[in-house]
């Protein structure tokens, strides 16, 4: 070798960049990619060729255009067959890899062109549950109230379900087989043959804008419940079971105009003791709907923007609230003369320690804070001697705001402007 050179190394560099990641890291990585996305990484390199499918995720959308290939035709979005055979094809060639999270969003797909739906979805999610899945979230974006197969779904993995625009039959909404449970989240979903919505597992509970029966309340029982949004229904409310470990629970009620029988506005409170809306439809054994099921709650948000003041019924057997600490109602529960609603839940909260009003606003922004400080008289206590604050917002002082300010100084509560 001549003097002043030196050999060529033959050593491979050491891997830069991405490619020094390990492959677990690369796979949890595309799990996040849309699925067509990650399949494309195979051209990548060689060690690429194969990452894909044990990508710990799994993001699906069964719509034209989501990337599943060109049409038929070679041109356009792809045929909803084509999108079914894509779907078929990435499950197959990923085999039974664990998956941590498998999304699913898709429209009613053109039965002409791929037979029954349910039973393609059905597969898709049997699939999802095989490998193990810990949260599953299916999607119809048409909001149609898509009807899922009628049977449980099982499966010892699954700790997080996601739900949206879809019929959501009895046996389904039977959740026993799924053990480890934890966040269910329902969002415009149909319940119109669901009697009941069980899972002794769960903790957290969001139900949104869902449908439920004209002719009876559907029953949700989940005994280990720690949070609970119930935000916006329409027609009959749900019977809410006991749940002994209820930390938080926000429950709004709006009202639709809508035409039924005798009692438009499902409130469970009709004058008509022959209507079976209000007094057939639960179950002896339940006589409050809301808030006996809410009475150990320790943080509660009672909004009510229906026509009829639906806990109206529920305030006839109203609960102790034994461990409500902060509580916040709107306008709905200060109805003058007697403020007959406020004064109940009041006197049923014994150790609340703060009270939230809003007045008058449908917005979470007010223009105006009072602030009232409680002072018990010794042996005259008729709300919770516990009591340190008291916050009313309002956008003014109408006659209505001035009007709860006297009721509530009425027990020793003195305000002041914040």
């Amino acid at each position: 070798m001549p003097l002043g050179k030196r050999a060529k190394s033959t050593a491979p560099s050491a891997p830069a960049g991405i490619d020094a990641l390990p492959d677990g890291i690369l796979e949890h990585i595309l799990g996040f990619l849309p699925s067509p996305e990650a399949v494309r990484t195979c051209v990548v390199a060689r060690r690429w060729r194969h990452l894909w499918r044990h990508a710990t995720g799994l993001r699906v959308s069964c719509l034209a255009g989501a990337g599943a290939g060109e049409g038929d035709d070679g041109d356009g979005p792809p045929s909803p067959k084509r999108i079914r055979d894509f779907v078929d094809r990435l499950l197959l060639l990923r085999g039974h890899a664990p998956l941590e999270t498998f999304e699913l969003r898709f429209c009613t797909l053109d039965e002409d062109d791929i037979g029954d739906d349910g039973s393609c979805l059905s597969r898709w999610v049997q699939h999802a549950v095989e490998c193990k899945v810990r949260t599953l979230r299916l999607e119809n974006i048409w909001v149609d109230g898509f009807e899922l197969a009628d049977r449980p779904l099982v499966s010892q993995h699954l700790t997080r379900l996601e739900l949206e625009g879809l019929d959501l039959k009895n046996n389904f909404c039977d959740f026993s087989g799924c053990p480890l449970l934890e966040h269910l989240v329902i969002e415009s979903c149909e319940f119109w043959d669901a009697e009941r919505v069980s899972s002794e597992s769960l903790k957290h509970l969001t139900m949104t804008s869902c449908i439920f029966s004209k002719d009876s309340s559907t029953v949700i029982r989940a005994p280990s419940l720690v949070s609970l949004r119930l935000d916006g229904h329409l027609y009959r409310a749900p019977v809410l079971e006991v749940m002994p470990s209820l930390q938080e629970a926000f429950v709004r009620v709006i009202h639709e105009n809508l035409e039924s029988g005798c009692c438009d506005d499902y409130s469970g409170d009709c004058d008509d003791e022959d209507c079976y809306s209000c007094y057939g439809a639960v179950d002896g054994n339940y006589k409050c709907m809301l808030l006996e099921g809410l009475s150990e709650a320790q943080n509660l948000a009672l909004i009510s923007e229906s026509k009829a003041f639906i806990y109206e019924r529920d305030l006839k057997w109203c609960p102790t609230f034994s461990r409500l600490k902060t509580l916040l109602l709107n306008d709905r529960w200060c109805v003058a003369p007697d403020f007959t609603a406020l004064n109940c839940i009041l006197k049923h909260s014994p150790v609340l320690e703060k009270l939230t009003l809003h007045l008058s606003s449908k917005g979470p922004k007010h223009r105006m804070v009072m602030i009232g400080r409680y002072s018990p008289t010794d042996g005259t206590a008729t709300i919770s001697e516990h009591l340190k604050e008291i916050e009313v917002k309002c956008e003014a002082i109408d006659e209505k705001v001035h009007k709860v300010l006297k009721f509530l100084c009425a027990f020793n509560i003195c305000f002041i402007f914040k």
